[in-house]
């Protein structure tokens, strides 16, 4: 059996950890695709674009790909590259050349990590081969644009099999797209042990244990605007307690109050891995605050490390954080409920441990694994094709 996975670069704290299990299963090929669009994601930062367009071996092209020496095989692992100032068209090009690849390779099985955008159509052509997973059930609030809506239009008509990451948005999913139940494979997330293969910088990270993380890209729904307000709470009870928001983007309020609070460390940037790294494992626990939300890389992040987490009744991130198990669950837009965990949490390092242990049994060998989800979704592949 022969599988193609289709990666996408702001996916890759999920693909990879997926592909560094189930290449030990199958036999499967990884293709990214990088554009001028997309040249940084969770497990990649290209500086510059090779300056050729076509599918190339990925070691070939890029050495960000060395750093996954024995992570996963890079015999196998190719980049689908469009450079150039008209990409976009230059895409149509190149995704044929895909297209014809996949063909010529006999693969029994085409694994897509995102819904294919208006340039991808062409893959459509291989259809019935397709299973696609899906990791907005629900697009985010701010996302459900008409290309996004036109693009699932397609895919949730059009590709025979879907592989979903939560429980909890399973039935809307089913009801909104009309599909049966035989259609959606149940899985999901976990965590990032990609991360594993990164050497922390620790040049500008805080004392271990003297902070908390908010890490990720700057957007609406992250809570942000929730969260800088419980710091004023939680300064007042525990003025050791410093919070570092580690991510760029572009705030949708006024921070420049909580900008001259000292124990509020803003790095609006790209955050490297190295740096992502250190602050996760040099952190008490991290904080989620999303008002809404499906499933989370930063949660995975932090359980990559064994790292607690405190976040909102949204989405799946209930099942995800146990509340009590893995961290804590707090409602949704509530400063004040959000600052009394906070203190909760770092009042008790005994409870940190012990959601620390919680989570090391549950994700790194058991049921939660990717180790786990690599065999459900390889017995996936193997109905597919009987």
């Amino acid at each position: 059996m022969k599988i193609a996975y289709l990666g996408k670069i702001q996916l890759s704290d999920t693909d990879l950890p997926y592909l560094h299990e189930a290449q030990q299963l199958a036999d499967i090929t990884y293709i990214l695709e990088v554009n001028p669009r997309f040249l940084t994601g969770p497990a990649f930062n290209i500086q510059e674009i090779y300056p050729k367009s076509g599918l190339f071996k990925a070691t070939d092209i890029y050495p960000e790909f060395e750093k996954l020496q024995g992570f996963i095989d890079l015999d196998k692992a190719y980049v689908l590259n469009t450079c150039g100032r008209l990409w976009v068209l230059k895409a149509l090009w190149t995704n044929l050349l895909l297209l014809i690849f996949l063909i010529r390779q006999h693969f029994d099985i085409i694994h897509l990590a995102w819904s294919p955008n208006v340039y991808e159509f062409i893959l459509y052509l291989l259809r019935r081969k397709m299973i696609l997973t899906v990791h907005d059930p629900i697009p985010h609030s701010g996302l459900n644009t008409r290309i996004v809506r036109l693009r699932r239009w397609f895919a949730f008509r059009l590709i025979p099999e879907f592989i979903l990451l939560n429980k909890a948005q399973r039935q809307d999913f089913l009801d909104i797209y009309h599909l049966s139940e035989q259609q959606v494979i149940g899985s999901q997330m976990s965590c990032c042990t990609y991360l594993h293969t990164v050497v922390p910088d620790r040049s500008s990270t805080p004392q271990r244990g003297s902070y908390i993380l908010f890490a990720g890209k700057i957007s609406p729904y992250k809570g942000l605007d929730y969260l800088l307000p419980a710091m004023e709470q939680v300064h007042q009870a525990c003025p050791d307690c410093r919070l570092v928001v580690a991510g760029g983007g572009s705030y949708h309020f006024d921070i420049r109050r909580y900008q001259a609070l000292e124990y509020i460390d803003f790095r609006n940037r790209f955050i490297p891995d190295n740096e992502l790294v250190a602050l996760i494992q040099d952190c008490a626990f991290m904080v989620c605050p999303y008002t809404d939300a499906t499933q989370s890389g930063v949660v995975m992040s932090a359980f990559a490390f064994n790292k607690p987490v405190i976040a909102t009744n949204v989405g799946a991130l209930p099942e995800m954080v146990r509340h009590q198990h893995f961290g804590l669950i707090v409602s949704e837009r509530d400063s004040d409920a959000l600052a009394a965990s906070i203190i909760k949490l770092w009042t008790s390092p005994q409870l940190q441990r012990s959601f620390s242990e919680q989570i090391q049994q549950a994700y790194s060998t058991g049921k939660m694994s990717w180790r786990s989800n690599a065999v459900l979704i390889y017995q996936a592949y193997c109905k597919r094709i009987q």
